[in-house]
């Protein structure tokens, strides 16, 4: 970050607790800060102008100082995993550096909306195309993200974010992957009563087996957007999770204790949705409590939600979810050959043992051209062509002469 001219904030905030004195800087002589978006648990968020690409705006998230190593473990691992994804419905990142107080950041695409959760506030109930156009778009990009292998463990309204530009309306981001794992086979020891873990305040939406600290899968983010789509139709979620006005503690092992209830149905809850009868059973699969029960994968959900409309034209065929944990496989050459691309280990978050070795990506070959006709067949046809040629011309001058 070098000084500019003008800006008492050029080398960073003096207060740690004034995210504002960040204004004006200049990260690594390339991203101006240019304006405050607001702070998370871990992070401040700031619009920025990138020097080197004059007209482009993106969005920097710098860490907060003084954290611990698991939440520092949490912003890598949220720059790891995003900064290797590919889908219209995820942010991915764009760079990561330090700045020169030796905190890192991560920069993004700027969004330009609001978060899932502010419209809900605002409307409580969605329509349902509306809500249903949303669902297509969120399980779109986890498709995305499960082939690749990577699990999000944390969707809520919070973390879907609702693009609105000029010519582009209700378009989905899916933010904020710091919970994510690369094909999560280990355990992740999430105990909802604990004071320690509560803190991530979201069990409104996790799947039973994540609560329950059992191995979760790419089917625990399937279950968080049936419970997601469920309060976007009817303004509650599909059980009650704890007595209106309690703590969050409370709440939460209201939860716990209660994660074998079956989720209510649509037209018990919002009569006016008696008759989707089919949209409701798509709803209670993805909920179901057994994660086998569930649907596959994020494009057979897609799929059946399209199917539960009428909708003419379907999704395409769902892809499967990934079988790689620590290695990525890329295309190389014309020949399809294929190369294990190593990523850097991931950190853990405290409570989770480790994966299980990695399936090892296997190349499969392409099937081998179809050999072209030797010079000697080709000869043959054309001896054949010609010979056919003056048979037809005798025929008819004899039959001439007659």
């Amino acid at each position: 970050m070098s000084e500019t001219p003008d800006s008492p904030a050029s080398d960073g905030p003096r207060d740690a607790e004034d995210p504002r004195a960040w204004l004006g800087a200049r990260l690594d002589d390339r991203y101006e800060l240019t304006g405050y978006i607001g702070s998370g648990s871990i992070g401040h968020v700031y619009r920025a102008r990138d020097h080197r690409l004059e007209f482009r705006e993106v969005a920097i998230k710098i860490l907060k100082p003084g954290l611990r190593e698991d939440q520092i473990a949490r912003f890598k691992r949220e720059a790891l995993l995003t900064g290797g994804l590919s889908s219209p419905h995820l942010v991915p990142v764009t760079d990561f550096s330090t700045t020169p107080d030796a905190r890192d950041y991560i920069v993004m695409e700027l969004l330009r909306g609001e978060p899932l959760n502010a419209r809900l506030d605002r409307d409580k109930r969605l329509p349902v195309g509306t809500a249903l156009r949303l669902a297509d778009q969120m399980l779109a990009g986890l498709e995305a993200a499960h082939k690749a292998g990577v699990v999000h463990r944390d969707l809520k309204p919070e973390n879907i974010f609702v693009v609105e530009e000029p010519g582009v309306r209700d378009h989905v981001k899916i933010v904020d992957f710091g919970f994510a794992r690369v094909f999560p086979k280990g355990n992740e020891a999430l105990d909802v009563t604990g004071e320690a873990q509560i803190v991530i305040g979201t069990v409104s939406y996790m799947s039973p087996e994540q609560l329950r600290g059992k191995p979760v899968d790419h089917r625990a983010d399937l279950f968080s957007v049936g419970a997601i789509l469920f309060k976007m139709l009817t303004g509650w979620l599909p059980y009650e999770t704890s007595p209106s006005g309690t703590a969050m503690m409370l709440a939460a092992r209201f939860r716990a204790v209660n994660l074998d209830q079956p989720p209510k149905s649509l037209r018990e809850t919002v009569p006016e949705l008696a008759d989707e009868h089919m949209l409701d059973a798509v709803l209670r699969r993805a909920l179901q409590v057994d994660p086998e029960a569930r649907f596959a994968s994020a494009g057979e959900m897609r799929r059946a939600l399209a199917n539960a409309v009428g909708k003419a034209t379907m999704p395409p065929e769902p892809s499967e979810p990934g079988v790689g944990a620590d290695v990525w496989a890329r295309p190389l050459g014309r020949e399809g050959r294929t190369s294990a691309v190593a990523l850097a280990p991931l950190p853990e978050l405290p409570g989770a043992v480790g994966d299980e070795p990695a399936a090892p990506v296997t190349a499969v070959p392409r099937p081998a051209p179809a050999k072209a006709p030797p010079a000697a067949h080709g000869a043959l046809q054309v001896a054949i062509l010609v010979a056919l040629v003056a048979l037809i011309a005798i025929t008819a001058f004899l039959v001439l002469r007659g």
